[in-house]
């Protein structure tokens, strides 16, 4: 040999998670989610968790001052409702004195809620508890 190091790169295999579901995963690690009740609500081991809090610990950190922000500007939202508000992505809206629209039609928190866990139910990820929203689920 010449001296010359030769890095071989390991073989990646599939990803462990889709990319959506994963932001969604580190979102709630950086809202003070535990290993242990993420890896049950996505399926996963604790280890994996932990494991993709350490490789994303970067965008972990931009979230958390993205959500201390949000916390200064908007006040206070409940840990559910950002979920919701997270999971339905652009479907909703924040109107003045506290209204809400959802796919451009006036909506209150539980069928917001609602709508989300249906969202949630169809990527196989546990849903969100809020109060009166079960009774709903099913007429979406």
């Amino acid at each position: 040999m010449t001296g010359v190091v030769v890095i071989r790169r390991r073989n990646r295999g599939k990803p462990l998670l889709d990319r959506v579901i994963r932001d969604r995963l580190l979102a709630e690690a950086a809202e003070g989610e535990s290993d242990e009740a993420l890896a049950e609500d996505y399926g996963l081991t604790p280890p994996q968790v932990r494991r993709l809090r350490h490789n994303h610990r970067d965008r972990l950190v931009d979230l958390r001052r993205q959500l201390a922000e949000e916390a200064e500007t908007a006040g206070e939202v409940p840990p559910p409702l950002r979920l919701a508000f997270r999971t339905l992505g652009n479907r909703t809206a924040a109107l003045r004195g506290g209204a809400f629209l959802l796919d451009g039609r006036p909506a209150d928190l539980r069928r917001i809620v609602a709508a989300a866990n249906s969202i949630r139910q169809a990527e196989g990820v546990a849903p969100i508890r809020y109060p009166g929203v079960l009774p709903l689920i099913e007429r979406f």
